[in-house]
């Protein structure tokens, strides 16, 4: 490159003539295209560039995305950093058009700086001035990076709280689950000539259902199902409480109503009106009510005295399986109205002959379309299993209704209970 044409260089455009000779025998040129890599992070450097047309952008990597830290202008020097210090190219420099630029190495570098002592103070200040920004770009980077660390911190401590608070919530249910449980009866009584069998689960961590078998005086059975408005913890507490008060008023009348029960009417009306009248006293204001079945059956004649207070009516179903008929309907659901009147109504459960009361999450259990079990599906699982004995019988429809419902989430607690009367 002639001297002439370094003097239009305005990098080169105060260098004494002599300087200029000297630096247009070792300086080169070279071309890169938009696009080109002029040099890697991390490469030996031996020539710094100054260009002539063109731009260029540095750049840097940081957990392997890209960051651009500068671009570089026509008359601007780029690179001189390696020559300076002899240390790998600190960035990465890459065309941003095509580019034109001259090539310096050490020897021309130097000449460079000994002629133009202001060039040298310029260099030293744009150097300086760039390691202050990369110092404050890398304050800033780290301060964010500070904020965020803080800010995952303070989410993680909430999750772990959060997650300590819900394993408490599950230690606890599984406690209340247990203690529902035992509500349940642990052996049910199997009077000569009968089999009686039950199944109960919940939708949820506690249920809102439960039956319960109640041995009367006279070996007579009290059978009840129930189900309380609701799921989830609210309902379970009122199933413990009726659940106690029906049983201690059926067993124990003659404290809890004034003398002893002298048939299975004083039994069923004694006890219903005792616990609807409590709990329309105590919690009525909780909006809180139970639909009820509940029969006490004479194991020796198959008579069944029952009250039916809002719930689905018990199927009696014949010989064989056939026929199968509802119960007779009742009254309002217990806890809501107080002072309210019962029906005691009646049936013969002859030999051969089977009882079966249910829940709604039976016949209202959700197939993966949305289709309800219904009461036809479950009057054809209980003629199916006509030859099944009671437990076998209660398995197989509940069976039924699993496979009915082919996984989709249970809507609502599920409750069975069958007595069944030996042929003759």
């Amino acid at each position: 490159m002639s001297v002439a044409q370094l003097r239009q260089v305005p990098l080169f455009a105060d260098l004494p003539d002599a300087a200029l000779v000297a630096l247009a025998a070792s300086v080169g040129r070279r071309s890169v295209a938009a696009g080109e890599i002029l040099f890697h992070q991390g490469e030996a450097g031996d020539e710094c560039f100054v260009i002539i047309a063109g731009e260029l952008e540095v750049l840097t990597y940081v957990g392997g995305a890209e960051l651009r830290l500068e671009v570089y202008h026509p008359g601007q020097l780029i690179g001189e950093m390696a020559l300076i210090d002899r240390s790998p190219r600190s960035a990465t420099v890459r065309a941003l058009v095509a580019s034109d630029l001259l090539v310096l190495g050490e020897e021309a570098f130097k000449t460079l700086l000994s002629s133009n002592p202001e060039l040298a103070m310029a260099m030293l200040r744009d150097g300086t001035a760039r390691v202050r920004n990369t110092n404050q770009r890398m304050i800033s980077d780290l301060e964010r990076k500070n904020a965020e660390l803080l800010a995952a911190y303070t989410q993680l401590q909430a999750a772990q709280a959060e997650l300590i608070r819900l394993s408490r919530i599950e230690e606890e249910l599984a406690v209340a689950r247990r203690i529902q449980a035992s509500f349940l009866p642990r052996r049910l009584p199997q009077p000569a000539g009968w089999q009686v069998a039950a199944y109960s689960r919940g939708a949820q961590a506690v249920g809102g259902d439960f039956f319960d078998c109640i041995e009367l005086a006279d070996g007579r059975l009290g059978l009840v199902v129930a189900d309380a408005c609701g799921k989830g913890v609210t309902a379970a507490l009122f199933v413990a409480l009726t659940r106690s008060l029906l049983r201690a008023a059926s067993q124990a009348p003659w404290l809890f109503q004034g003398g002893p029960a002298r048939d299975a009417e004083g039994v069923l009306m004694g006890a219903l009106r005792l616990v609807n009248d409590y709990i329309c006293r105590e919690h009525g204001d909780s909006n809180m009510f139970i639909t009820l079945f509940y029969g006490v059956l004479d194991p020796v004649s198959g008579e069944l005295a029952y009250l039916n207070a809002g719930h689905n009516p018990p199927l009696h179903v014949g010989a064989g399986g056939e026929p199968i008929v509802e119960t007779g309907l009742g009254s309002m659901p217990v806890g809501i109205l107080p002072g309210q009147s019962y029906e005691v109504q009646r049936a013969l459960i002859r030999p051969g002959e089977r009882l079966v009361a249910f829940s709604d999450g039976i016949t209202e259990a959700t197939s993966p379309a949305d289709e309800l079990f219904g009461d036809e599906r479950l009057q054809a699982a209980i003629r199916a299993g006509a030859h099944l004995d009671a437990q076998s019988l209660v398995e197989a429809i509940v069976a039924e209704v699993d496979a009915f419902a082919a996984g989709a989430p249970q809507s609502d607690d599920i409750t069975l209970l069958i007595a069944a009367r030996a042929r003759s």
